[in-house]
């Protein structure tokens, strides 16, 4: 196991231990360790690669939930 790949294990179990509504503040940072991924020239899992596009989603969404009316 490559050490970016024993970032993402730990950076998804940090992920799974946060509250739905906080989890979303770490995609930048699951984002930029799938980009190294790729650069290295190592396999994106899948459901990284999922989980990065949900949080991205979940990021989207907590911007529109404070604007004002």
């Amino acid at each position: 196991m490559t050490k970016l790949s024993q970032e993402i294990k730990q950076l998804h179990r940090q992920i799974l231990d946060l509250s739905e509504g906080e989890r979303y503040r770490l995609q930048p940072r699951l984002a930029g360790l799938l980009g190294q991924m790729r650069h290295a020239g190592e396999p994106v899992p899948a459901a990284m690669q999922r989980l990065n596009e949900t949080l991205l989603d979940e990021a989207i969404e907590a911007q529109f939930e404070n604007m004002p009316v």
